[in-house]
């Protein structure tokens, strides 16, 4: 059982011609492996980006539909004004909804 354990050159170059090959086979395989997980890397950046542009531009539509909105309300607002005016030009009457008038318009504008 004491049996000596001999190192020679030829061991030496045995052994390092071995890790040299183990490195540069490990080396190719990740790069396979980077190779052909590039695409789903990039697809997964991709379909990111996407969905972060699609909330961007539904919350942009929701604050758009919302002025709309608000843009709607004060053209109903500023008709019924206008109608008083005409109302008020005509007869010289109608004193009371010019008032009213006069209030949506000061109450929509304050809003704002």
């Amino acid at each position: 059982m004491n049996t000596q354990i001999i190192i020679t050159p030829a061991g030496v170059l045995w052994v390092a011609g071995a890790i040299v090959s183990i490195s540069a086979a490990a080396g190719v395989l990740i790069r396979i492996y980077k190779h052909f997980r590039k695409p789903g890397e990039t697809q997964d950046h991709r379909i990111a980006e996407l969905e972060r542009k699609a909330v961007n531009d539904y919350n942009r539509l929701n604050d758009l539909e919302t002025g709309m909105q608000r843009l709607e309300e004060g053209n109903k607002i500023t008709q019924r004004a206008l109608l008083a005016l005409l109302a008020h030009g005509i007869d010289g009457n109608d004193v009371e909804a010019m008032k009213k008038a006069k209030t949506d318009l000061t109450n929509h504008l304050i809003e704002q």
